[in-house]
């Protein structure tokens, strides 16, 4: 898992802010494994989550998707 923790970061630090399902793509670890592993680095504030305002007016759910929930390096 070390080694998936580097990458992520190294990945943030080269492309900036990405979504939890391009990370997911790009390092090939399922988003389910990967939610952990972004809060343990989120928690040690190696990187941060970026809200991002809703503006479909949907009934909720946006800021647990995949692909509207972002990350990039502190």
């Amino acid at each position: 898992m070390r080694g998936v923790l580097s990458n992520i970061l190294a990945l943030l630090e080269e492309r900036g802010t990405l979504s939890v399902l391009e990370i997911s793509q790009i390092v090939e670890v399922e988003s389910s494994a990967l939610h952990p592993m972004l809060e343990l680095l989120e928690r040690k504030a190696k990187i941060q989550k970026v809200e991002l305002p809703c503006k479909s007016g949907c009934a909720g759910g946006c800021e647990t998707a995949d692909h509207m929930l972002f990350f990039k390096k502190c």
